[in-house]
């Protein structure tokens, strides 16, 4: 009898540990997306996922990146689609995506808003606002938006025509061919289009409109990772500096 009472023991026992490593089999990954706009191909992106990447590890999550369209990235990101966007020029956050999307409190990136042209000459805002030009930005991009935004209304008849195109490749294109006489955006990333779309030589860099700086935004649903992965976030960025991008 207490050989039988010693093999039930140990074949309850077997029992329980196969449960418990087959209901832990069946969790969940902890998991976080976040879509990126800015081009994989420029070198400080994999940085910029290095520093994600450790800051959620500290948290127990793995991490990843996705690279989408400017407005598909935060579109997505707002959605739920994805956990958060990469990169975003802070206090410029669209209306619609604030109850979504909570921008963290910590500097990842730097970068300038710059004016691109056919000409070499150095150009300034004024020097766009004339009628005949039309100014191109990637549809998406809320910080040349504003500043477009602003132009139009202080100039009212005498503003110039303002496109939104879909990526900084297209904008390249359209102002190499004479669709567009100006564009506005990131200079991180217009550098980079230059180069993938072998425009360089053809459109040039004509000028700053003013530095920028770029946190990372999190899907609300995340509000229980806001503090820690700030905290983390400020950590990692506090010992290996703000990636800047010029």
């Amino acid at each position: 009898m207490a050989h039988r009472h010693a093999i039930r023991i140990r074949l309850t026992a077997l029992l329980l540990t196969a449960s418990a490593c087959f209901a832990h089999a069946q969790e969940p990954a902890k998991h976080i997306v976040f879509t990126c706009s800015l081009a994989s191909s420029i070198p400080a992106v994999a940085r910029l996922e290095s520093y994600y990447r450790d800051a959620f590890a500290e948290l127990g999550y793995t991490f990843e990146m996705r690279e989408r369209p400017s407005k598909r990235a935060i579109a997505e990101a707002a959605a739920g689609a994805s956990d958060g966007e990469c990169a975003r020029v802070k206090n410029t956050l669209a209306a619609q995506y604030r109850s979504a999307l909570t921008p963290i409190d910590v500097v990842v990136g730097s970068t300038t808003i710059n004016i691109w042209s056919r000409q070499r000459e150095p150009l300034t805002l004024k020097s766009l606002s004339q009628p005949q030009n039309t100014i191109g930005y990637v549809d998406g991009n809320e910080a040349s938006r504003q500043i477009l935004e602003k132009l139009s209304a202080k100039l009212g008849d005498q503003a110039p025509n303002v496109i939104a195109v879909n990526s900084h490749q297209t904008a390249l294109r359209m102002l190499a061919f004479g669709r567009l006489t100006h564009c506005i955006g990131p200079q991180v990333s217009y550098k980079a289009a230059a180069v993938t779309a072998s425009l360089t030589g053809q459109v040039f860099d004509a000028g700053i409109l003013y530095t920028a700086q770029a946190a990372p935004l999190l899907n609300n649903r995340h509000r229980d990772l806001l503090a820690p992965f700030t905290r983390e976030l400020r950590a990692i960025v506090s010992e290996r500096g703000v990636i800047e991008t010029y």
